[in-house]
């Protein structure tokens, strides 16, 4: 499988787990994977402020980087982790979704994600 394509296939794989839409932003806010029904044009451009400020907060925690955030606005819930070259894995999950197999799908592949970015 090239790498568009597994990164595709991994992605919905997260999508199968419960996220509505799910979605790889470079440092830059740039998206540079998505799947599912989310448009993310205008979240992407947020989303490497918000780890910036994640990063800084688990730093005064005494942590070297956040691992993970989430985020629940109304009916939604975001969740995050980064990426080691400092992107940004997100999804948007559905409302009855559970969280804990979503963020297991998601840990469980940034490795493979990062592969075949």
């Amino acid at each position: 499988m090239q790498g568009s394509s597994m990164l595709a296939f991994v992605l919905n794989r997260i999508l199968a787990a419960g996220a509505i839409g799910i979605s790889v932003t470079s440092p830059g806010g740039e998206i540079l994977g998505e799947a599912g029904s989310r448009d993310w044009t205008g979240i992407a451009r947020l989303i490497p402020s918000a780890a910036g400020s994640w990063g800084t907060l688990a730093d005064s925690l005494g942590a070297e980087n956040f691992s993970g955030a989430l985020i629940e606005a109304g009916t939604h819930l975001l969740l995050a982790m980064p990426l080691p070259d400092g992107g940004t894995l997100a999804a948007i999950l559905e409302p009855d979704a559970n969280t804990g197999r979503v963020r297991y799908e998601m840990r469980k592949n940034l490795d493979l994600i990062t592969s075949v970015l």
